[in-house]
């Protein structure tokens, strides 16, 4: 269990953190492996060996960090320093729940645990304190056999709220129960849950500025327009205190996305790409061009005006590389996701990949809604695009049951691009105040869906898509409430801010 930290006054909080070094170098991390992932910041009180105790803090570090595979790989090892260790068994299986992805691998987490012992009772009675049973207690919550992984979720909070009630002094209660807190939003952000975990978790900010969890839950609490400044403090902090987390790295630009920071989003993005890059060299693998912080590098940019094609053309030929006989799916939505930016934003349309890369649905509707796009004044076109996308939202449909049943996010937004052709058909086949009526329904719809972190989920906002279509008419100050809808829903947005110039014009 973390050691139990007396209550601080603000001033002498403030005093001890001025007091703490930030490590300049790796022997100075704390860690095992030598590496700067915020180590030397975690104060849970292990009982366990010295070398098992070192290797589970690095772990629980990289799990606040969302490294899993790495946390994954430490807590292995504080498992071989000291097998019957309980929280490194804890710690590896909870890198099996990823609460703000929709992802949860019960099998695994639960296969896990039974190396440990074979059941609950027996896994119960080799918790040595009372504060290794509680966090026992509520994993076996999360990965019970009864409920939906909903319900679960649920339960598992339950059961974090009455340990914070129990130890309201421990900083990683605090983060964990803001990060259920933060998992019980099923479906997307509901604001109110996200604000409700910033008031859980902001109390060990006061008093842990650079504990890696703290800083991570809380940029995630507030990555939308409206709170984005109130996470400038933890971005300023977060990627220094783990400056070899790619995904720490990555982090911050979600504050500086949100807040319209394309500079800052795009030197984020540069610096969590290279430490990805430089743990791939270290491992033998080839630097990866397809990924998330590519992708949101490309975006970003896109909105700053400057050149992507270096990188979409270096992800296009990762997408089409096969591995084992098999293109892969990420790079292939990757690129997807890309090559519509690109093509929407710079007027740089994408270059077909080959047959095998076309056999995943989801980055065939972003494809064929990119088409549709590049061809809007050809209502046949925009028609057979419309059925097309139907057949392949089926297709996504069934292939998310079986692969990805707990995400509830991505079919809404695949609705809301069909919607959006489907308003462009109308206006191409000369129905335009039908189109224009069609297009507004799909642009209050997006708007209507939980707000997204990042980029907007489809290329094209529909609110600038109407924007443009009433300028075109002259209808400018219809245009003008159009875009500034648009950079509500996306802030800084290059067209829409031209958009809205144009329209503002005298």
């Amino acid at each position: 269990m973390p050691r139990f930290l007396p209550r601080f006054t603000l001033a002498a909080a403030a005093l001890a953190l001025s007091a703490i070094p930030m490590a300049s170098g790796h022997a100075q991390s704390g860690d095992p492996a030598g590496e700067r992932v915020g180590t030397e910041f975690m104060v849970f009180e292990a009982d366990t060996n010295p070398q098992a105790r070192a290797h589970f803090l690095r772990g629980l570090a990289l799990l606040h960090n969302f490294e899993y595979a790495r946390a994954a790989a430490a807590f292995r090892e504080s498992q071989t320093s000291d097998p019957g260790f309980v929280m490194a068994y804890w710690g590896e299986a909870m890198t099996h729940n990823h609460p703000l992805w929709e992802q949860q691998d019960r099998g695994a987490a639960r296969a896990i645990l039974a190396r440990l012992a074979p059941t609950p009772a027996a896994r119960a009675a080799k918790a040595g304190t009372p504060g290794e049973k509680a966090w026992l207690d509520a994993l076996e919550t999360l990965y019970g056999e009864q409920g939906t992984k909903e319900q679960r979720d649920l339960a598992y909070l339950a059961k974090m709220r009455a340990m914070l009630a129990a130890w309201p002094e421990d900083i990683d209660v605090h983060a964990f129960t803001g990060l259920a807190v933060l998992g019980s939003s099923h479906g997307g952000r509901q604001v109110p849950i996200y604000m409700e975990a910033a008031g859980i978790l902001e109390p060990g900010f006061m008093t842990h500025q650079k504990h890696p969890g703290i800083l991570h839950y809380l940029i995630h609490s507030y990555d939308d327009p409206v709170h984005a400044p109130l996470g400038e403090r933890m971005a300023e902090r977060y990627a220094v205190v783990a400056p070899d987390a790619g995904h720490a790295q990555h982090m911050v630009s979600h504050i500086f996305h949100a807040l319209a920071d394309w500079e800052a989003s795009e030197a984020a993005n540069v610096k969590a790409d290279a430490v990805v890059d430089r743990q791939r060299i270290a491992a033998g693998r080839d630097p990866a061009d397809c990924g998330h912080y590519n992708e949101w590098l490309v975006y970003a940019r896109l909105q700053l005006g400057k050149d992507a094609s270096d990188l979409v053309s270096a992800c296009r030929a990762e997408a089409g590389q096969s591995a084992g006989g098999e293109i892969a799916y990420g790079p292939v939505r990757s690129y997807s996701v890309m090559a519509a930016w690109q093509a929407v934003d710079a007027g740089i349309w994408p270059e077909p990949l080959g047959e095998d890369a076309r056999a995943f649905p989801l980055p065939r509707v972003t494809m064929t809604h990119i088409a549709a796009l590049r061809h809007s004044n050809d209502a046949g076109a925009l028609a057979q695009a419309v059925e097309t996308m139907r057949r392949d939202a089926e297709a996504l449909l069934a292939q998310l049951a079986r692969m990805a049943p707990d995400d509830r996010t991505t079919m809404p937004w695949v609705e809301r691009a069909i919607a959006q052709v489907d308003a462009i058909r109308l206006l191409a086949s000369g129905e335009r105040e039908s189109g224009l009526v069609a297009l507004r329904a799909a642009a209050e719809a997006e708007a209507a869906l939980p707000t997204i972190f990042g980029p907007p989920a489809i290329a094209k906002p529909s609110y600038e898509l109407l924007g443009e279509e009433l300028l075109k008419l002259g209808r400018k100050a219809e245009a003008a409430d159009a875009f500034r809808k648009s950079l509500a829903f996306a802030p800084g947005r290059l067209l829409s801010l031209r958009g809205l110039e144009a329209a503002t014009q005298g």
